[in-house]
């Protein structure tokens, strides 16, 4: 009777150590704010890969997703002056590594600054489409934004 009451404990510990160590997993990147002079700026996630560890399995999860000048078709540009800066984080406050690159019709064109998760955009009017790639050790995301330089 005794050894039954130690296993149902030890069975019911292993069950709430299971479940309270998978409640909480992030099954995708965090999403990505991007403002100019406090104003958010329209951002959509493209092709990520990310990890999840759970306490008995590993999963990687491959999202693909058209290219940055495919998504920004369906992007509303945001108007900014020549020279702006676009502040980027991400709503899980993560401090991935980062990369910005300017898109063409249908690659990348050029690398943009990037210090202190502050894109420096172009100074020349036009309609530029932006990459912001991010990589954490859980995996790495592709999110797209467009500015409109006045």
């Amino acid at each position: 009777m005794r050894d039954k009451k130690y296993l149902l404990l030890i069975l019911l510990v292993f069950l709430l150590f299971s479940t309270g160590c998978s409640t909480n997993i992030r099954k995708e990147p965090p999403q990505l704010i991007a403002t100019v002079n406090k104003e958010r700026i329209e951002t959509t996630r493209g092709t990520y890969q990310w990890q999840t560890k759970n306490f008995f399995s590993n999963t990687t999860t491959v999202a693909d997703a058209a290219s940055p000048s495919q998504i920004a078709q369906d992007i509303k540009p945001q108007t900014v002056k020549g020279s702006s800066t676009v502040n980027v984080e991400f709503n899980d406050q993560s401090q991935p590594k980062l990369h910005a690159y300017l898109w063409g019709k249908e690659e990348r064109t050029k690398k943009l600054s990037l210090d202190r998760n502050q894109v420096i955009l172009p100074s020349e009017k036009g309609k530029y489409v932006i990459e912001i790639s991010s990589k954490w050790p859980k995996g790495d995301a592709s999110y797209t934004l467009v500015v409109k330089v006045q």
